[in-house]
């Protein structure tokens, strides 16, 4: 399929994409809100640092783009958004906490892969509470809301581009539990008999 969006519409896209990954999350996260200690609480609130880290990264490439597209409206939404933008920083260590804890397997790469757990301060500026999350959220859907204000043209011109994207198809799915049985129950048997042979 060929894209015909402009790198701006590229941008909104990707943008407005991850803002409603964080609204479906912030709505599972509600349902966990008293429960901070539960598997579930852990598993959302993951997927909010590493999806509001994406977020923030495509906001730096639209910045960027200042230059390339000649587009003053850019400046024009940084100025505006700037507010939301700084409370955000506030939580300073949120991509140190994304990097070594979430993406990166504690380890720190940049200290000889270190374990972080042992190598990092016990104390990071980073969202924790339901309530950190949810004003993360409200912050990243505030600068979506002022983004669509001033590219209202290019958003509407890219909806039907992307009503056309078909879904992505997988390969050899396992379709069933007989399916995954067999397949587990053989991978057990070879893991077994290498054991046997080696062991």
């Amino acid at each position: 399929m060929k894209n015909n969006l402009t790198k701006i519409q590229e941008s909104i896209f990707i943008l407005c994409t991850l803002q409603a990954l964080l609204d479906e999350y912030l709505k599972c996260l509600t349902k966990e809100k008293d429960k901070p200690d539960s598997v579930l609480f852990s598993i959302i609130s993951s997927q909010i640092i590493i999806t509001s880290c994406s977020y923030l990264d495509e906001w730096e490439f639209l910045g960027k783009l200042i230059k390339v597209e000649k587009e003053t409206r850019i400046i024009t939404l940084r100025k505006i958004t700037k507010p939301v933008l700084n409370r955000i920083n506030q939580w300073k260590d949120m991509r140190q906490f994304r990097n070594n804890m979430i993406a990166h397997n504690h380890r720190i790469k940049k200290e000889e892969n270190s374990l972080a757990i042992f190598s990092m301060s016990r104390h990071l500026n980073c969202p924790y509470s339901f309530y950190d999350y949810k004003l993360l959220i409200g912050c990243i859907f505030i600068t979506k809301n002022i983004l669509l204000r001033i590219f209202q043209n290019e958003y509407n011109k890219l909806i039907p581009s992307i009503k056309n994207i078909e879904a992505i198809k997988p390969v050899n799915e396992i379709k069933d539990n007989k399916a995954y049985k067999n397949e587990f129950d053989s991978l057990t048997r070879d893991v077994q008999a290498l054991l046997d042979e080696l062991i």
